[in-house]
């Protein structure tokens, strides 16, 4: 286990060197942060997040499909959509609900996010941690520490960045503790889904 604990810390090391070289360095994370359909770095990250986070473990016989949870009780359909609209109506940089394209990127989008994160990450380091808040800790705060790979975030002051990566920890925290208590996948990905659009925008 202590080796799948190494490889799953090893690919998001990769996948955020890459993202911030991307993204930052090479300034294609700024049409990404912006949800430009004609971005090919938003498909390209969120297409490493799904390599690493679904197809090596299938590949290395470590998950399947059927074992991610697709159904959810009621009230955590209740809870979902509740805390993901009002994660959505603080959010100033989601994307457009009134947009058929800019819905199915937010699908695409959480899906690839929740996926890595949360059933690889959290999934993984769930294995090694007896109790249930050690494993949601630190992959929250790789989730949160991940967004100084996106363009908005490395462009505030230091402070702000700051900020804003415990601000994202603390939303990986709730997807994670949601994900572990629910016990299906659909629950994270259809908050952070929610949590994404942008509802600013139909007033």
């Amino acid at each position: 286990m202590k080796r799948e604990v190494f490889f799953a810390v090893s690919t998001y090391a990769v996948l955020f060197i890459v993202s911030f070289i991307c993204s930052i360095v090479l300034g294609m994370g700024k049409a990404e942060s912006l949800h430009e359909p004609g971005s090919l770095w938003m498909y390209a990250r969120r297409g490493l997040m799904i390599i690493f986070g679904l197809v090596i473990p299938w590949l290395r016989g470590k998950d399947n499909l059927t074992a991610f949870g697709w159904k959810a009780e009621s009230k955590w359909i209740f809870i979902t959509i509740g805390a993901g609209v009002l994660i959505g109506l603080g959010n100033k940089g989601g994307f457009d609900p009134a947009s058929l394209i800019a819905i199915i990127l937010a699908l695409f989008h959480t899906f690839a996010t929740e996926l890595f994160f949360r059933r690889y990450l959290l999934k993984t380091f769930s294995a090694i941690f007896t109790s249930l808040w050690p494993s949601i800790l630190l992959s929250s705060f790789m989730y949160g520490l991940f967004y100084l790979t996106v363009w908005t975030t490395w462009g505030l002051p230091i402070p702000g960045r700051i900020i804003f990566v415990f601000l994202f920890t603390g939303l990986g925290i709730l997807f994670s503790y949601s994900y572990k208590k629910s016990g299906s996948f659909l629950v994270p990905w259809l908050m952070h889904f929610f949590g994404v659009l942008s509802y600013r925008m139909l007033f």
